[in-house]
């Protein structure tokens, strides 16, 4: 049997939902072979993770999904030393792009539940409903921290010191391409091109009110603590790069723009209409 300190480190996409993982999972895949990657986005791919040995999924490079960490511990300190990353995003807008997804798509788990209810944003973010729970609350922080913690204040604290302490990295879907080039240094990625494919119909923000935007506010502040946390951390992780990034940011813009005015005239050729970030180029 491997020993655990002889393993290799697969990277970990902790994928939390509405943050731009899905354009950055396109660019993974194409840094990584197919076979070089576990995922664990469906209950199917979860069972065979149950009946992994850590010997097995060491010799993955990457590991991704949509997953509730219980125990952080066994991720970092475990036989096999991930190297976890993720993706945050402004915790008002992560939860409205959240709703409206899991409302508008036929294949979303909750869809039915939600319109078959009548479930507005305000009850999917206050209601005491089992299906709701743990939806439109301090996602962010929930995901990161793990379970049996005794408030949301030790939540936050958890969190961060797992997001800056033993993280190797993070993004920010507002500093996107930004993120990309932090990350793609950080996880050793050496494509990190992206083109824009359509994900929700013209990427439009569906209208919300002041005064839901504020019931968000108030049933998230653990994120919003986090999130602004993550946001001055950020800033100082990209300062450290140099005065050279800014121009680096600047070319990788320049030639990603030209990448995807030559993508979106095959699709328009092809009459694929452009929207959100999906696919990595």
């Amino acid at each position: 049997m491997i020993n655990g300190n002889t393993m290799q480190q697969p990277l970990f996409f902790l994928h939390i939902p509405k943050t731009a993982g899905t354009t950055f999972n396109a660019i993974l895949n194409d840094n990584f072979a197919p076979e070089s990657i576990f995922d664990l986005y469906t209950d199917t791919q979860q069972e065979r993770l149950r009946q992994t040995t850590y010997a097995e999924i060491a010799r993955y490079k990457l590991v991704r999904g949509h997953v509730f960490i219980t125990d952080f511990a066994e991720i970092l300190d475990g036989p096999v030393r991930f190297r976890p990353f993720t993706f945050l995003r402004d915790p008002v807008e992560r939860v409205v792009s959240e709703y409206f997804f899991l409302k508008s798509w036929p294949k979303s788990h909750m869809y039915r539940f939600l319109n078959d209810n009548k479930i507005s944003l305000v009850e999917y973010v206050t209601s005491d409903q089992p299906e709701l729970r743990m939806r439109g609350r301090n996602g962010m922080v929930n995901s990161l921290s793990g379970v049996g913690l005794s408030s949301i204040e030790e939540g936050v604290e958890k969190a961060w010191f797992h997001l800056c302490e033993r993280f190797v990295g993070f993004g920010l879907l507002e500093r996107f391409d930004e993120s990309i080039l932090v990350l793609s240094k950080v996880l050793g990625l050496e494509r990190s091109f992206y083109e824009r494919h359509n994900v929700r119909a013209h990427g439009a923000r569906r209208s919300v009110s002041t005064a839901e935007e504020e019931v968000i506010r108030e049933a998230n502040q653990a994120d919003i603590i986090l999130y602004e946390r993550a946001c001055q951390e950020f800033e100082k992780r990209v300062n450290e790069q140099g005065r050279s990034f800014d121009t680096e940011v600047r070319q990788f813009r320049k030639i990603n723009e030209k990448l995807q005015r030559i993508s979106g005239l095959i699709m328009e050729r092809d009459g694929v209409h452009q929207g959100d970030f999906v696919n990595g180029k």
